[in-house]
């Protein structure tokens, strides 16, 4: 009698501790909803599309676990979710900020460009406002992606120019891009090409997930061929480890 009673206080004992795994996975999910819908809010989807999408999907997986029972993993999914989708509302905040920015330069190279090159420089090219071409409008407008040694991976500061300059492209819609992967001087040179044309692929891609049509950009490397900077020293190099873009004809 005594054993019965012992394992059935054991069953009560360990369905209470279940339960409780299951409430604080339930607890995890719902704050990372919230913190989902918050970044949905802010935009994430467009300006931070890959830490938004990391949260959705481990939201996902998070839901998953519950059904299964796997309450302890589950709500490390649902932490990882949240998180995520904070750091995806921050950026999208940031980004879109950085965005606003460039309109405002945009409107400036429409509406006033001698704010930006002068009415003397504009004369002495014998050129007006409106003449100024979209060549000279997109270099004025449109900033390099510096990379680190011998990468290709975004920063967080590549991001937010590539934000700022996809609002200028999409001002600018019937604009065809070139995207030009550069790298300092260091390294044999077909594996400097190729790392070239990693960057520019990588920058093609994420704009493309701001929403620029793929038929719009084209990729190329120069590899170490068209340094900026001609020197030989450490800054010199982290100017030449950039995608540069220029009109396509």
């Amino acid at each position: 009698m005594r054993a019965k009673v012992s394992w059935w206080l054991m069953g009560l004992a360990v369905a209470g501790l279940l339960l409780g795994c299951g409430g604080k996975a339930k607890k995890a999910i719902t704050e990372a909803e919230t913190a989902v819908e918050e970044a949905k809010q802010a935009e994430a989807p467009q300006y931070a599309p890959d830490e938004f999408k990391s949260a959705e999907d481990n939201l996902v997986l998070a839901r998953d676990q519950l059904e299964k029972r796997k309450f302890k993993d589950s709500r490390a999914s649902a932490i990882t979710a949240r998180d995520q989708a904070y750091l995806a509302r921050d950026r999208a905040l940031e980004r879109k900020k950085t965005a606003e920015a460039a309109k405002q330069e945009t409107k400036a190279l429409e509406y006033n460009v001698p704010s930006l090159y002068g009415e003397e420089e504009l004369a002495g090219a014998g050129k007006t406002a409106t003449e100024v071409s979209m060549e000279e409008q997109a270099k004025a407008a449109l900033q390099d992606v510096i990379f680190d040694f011998d990468s290709a991976t975004l920063s967080d500061e590549g991001r937010s120019i590539l934000a700022g300059n996809a609002q200028w492209l999409k001002n600018n819609a019937g604009l065809k891009m070139l995207i030009e992967g550069h790298c300092d001087e260091r390294g044999a040179e077909e594996y400097n090409l190729a790392l070239g044309q990693r960057r520019a692929e990588a920058v093609k891609k994420y704009l493309m997930s701001l929403g620029i049509e793929e038929s719009r950009l084209k990729t190329i490397s120069y590899g170490e061929s068209l340094p900026l900077d001609p020197g030989h020293t450490e800054e010199a190099w982290a100017k030449n480890r950039r995608v540069h873009f220029a009109v396509s004809q």
